[in-house]
Protein backbone atom coordinates (compact mmCIF):
# COMPACT_ATOMS: atom_id res chain seq x y z
CA UNK A 1 0.00 0.00 0.00
CA UNK A 2 1.33 3.44 -0.94
CA UNK A 3 0.09 6.95 -0.19
CA UNK A 4 0.38 9.83 -2.64
CA UNK A 5 -0.42 13.43 -1.64
CA UNK A 6 -1.98 15.67 -4.25
CA UNK A 7 -5.10 17.51 -5.38
CA UNK A 8 -8.33 16.10 -6.75
CA UNK A 9 -10.10 18.64 -8.94
CA UNK A 10 -12.87 18.02 -11.46
CA UNK A 11 -12.28 14.28 -11.24
CA UNK A 12 -8.54 14.52 -11.95
CA UNK A 13 -5.83 13.71 -9.42
CA UNK A 14 -2.62 15.74 -9.55
CA UNK A 15 0.18 14.52 -7.26
CA UNK A 16 2.26 17.09 -5.37
CA UNK A 17 5.49 15.26 -6.21
CA UNK A 18 6.64 13.50 -9.35
CA UNK A 19 5.48 9.92 -8.99
CA UNK A 20 4.71 7.11 -11.42
CA UNK A 21 1.08 6.14 -10.86
CA UNK A 22 -0.09 2.76 -12.14
CA UNK A 23 -2.54 2.81 -15.04
CA UNK A 24 -5.14 0.75 -13.19
CA UNK A 25 -5.07 -0.29 -9.56
CA UNK A 26 -7.46 -0.69 -6.64
CA UNK A 27 -7.41 2.49 -4.58
CA UNK A 28 -8.98 4.12 -1.55
CA UNK A 29 -9.56 7.86 -1.57
CA UNK A 30 -9.01 9.76 1.68
CA UNK A 31 -9.47 13.52 1.46
CA UNK A 32 -9.41 16.61 3.65
CA UNK A 33 -12.79 18.06 4.42
CA UNK A 34 -11.94 21.49 3.03
CA UNK A 35 -13.82 22.08 -0.16
CA UNK A 36 -12.04 22.48 -3.45
CA UNK A 37 -13.78 25.84 -3.92
CA UNK A 38 -12.20 27.17 -0.71
CA UNK A 39 -8.72 26.03 -1.67
CA UNK A 40 -9.17 27.30 -5.25
CA UNK A 41 -10.33 30.67 -3.92
CA UNK A 42 -7.25 30.87 -1.68
CA UNK A 43 -4.96 29.98 -4.62
CA UNK A 44 -6.62 32.58 -6.84
CA UNK A 45 -6.30 35.25 -4.12
CA UNK A 46 -2.59 34.46 -3.81
CA UNK A 47 -2.11 34.64 -7.59
CA UNK A 48 -3.95 37.99 -7.76
CA UNK A 49 -1.77 39.41 -4.98
CA UNK A 50 1.38 38.04 -6.65
CA UNK A 51 0.35 39.55 -10.00
CA UNK A 52 -0.36 42.93 -8.37
CA UNK A 53 3.04 42.94 -6.64
CA UNK A 54 4.75 42.32 -9.98
CA UNK A 55 2.70 44.98 -11.71
CA UNK A 56 3.40 47.54 -8.98
CA UNK A 57 7.15 46.84 -9.04
CA UNK A 58 7.45 47.02 -12.84
CA UNK A 59 8.44 50.71 -12.89
CA UNK A 60 10.96 50.53 -10.05
CA UNK A 61 14.62 50.96 -10.85
CA UNK A 62 17.01 48.31 -9.62
CA UNK A 63 19.87 49.59 -7.45
CA UNK A 64 23.42 49.10 -8.67
CA UNK A 65 24.87 46.09 -6.91
CA UNK A 66 28.62 45.96 -6.39
CA UNK A 67 30.40 43.39 -8.53
CA UNK A 68 31.53 40.28 -6.73
CA UNK A 69 35.25 39.99 -6.15
CA UNK A 70 36.29 36.40 -5.70
CA UNK A 71 40.06 37.08 -5.62
CA UNK A 72 40.83 33.87 -7.48
CA UNK A 73 43.52 33.25 -10.04
CA UNK A 74 42.57 31.76 -13.39
CA UNK A 75 43.53 28.12 -13.73
CA UNK A 76 45.00 27.04 -17.06
CA UNK A 77 43.75 23.55 -17.88
CA UNK A 78 45.24 23.27 -21.36
CA UNK A 79 47.89 20.64 -22.06
CA UNK A 80 50.54 23.03 -23.32
CA UNK A 81 49.88 25.86 -20.91
CA UNK A 82 49.12 28.28 -23.76
CA UNK A 83 45.79 29.99 -23.62
CA UNK A 84 43.94 30.61 -26.91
Amino acid sequence: MKAVKGYLEDGRFTPLEVVALPRRVQAMLVYNDTTAAESRAARMAFLREFHNLGRDAAGEEMPDFPRAKFDRELVDLSDDGVRP
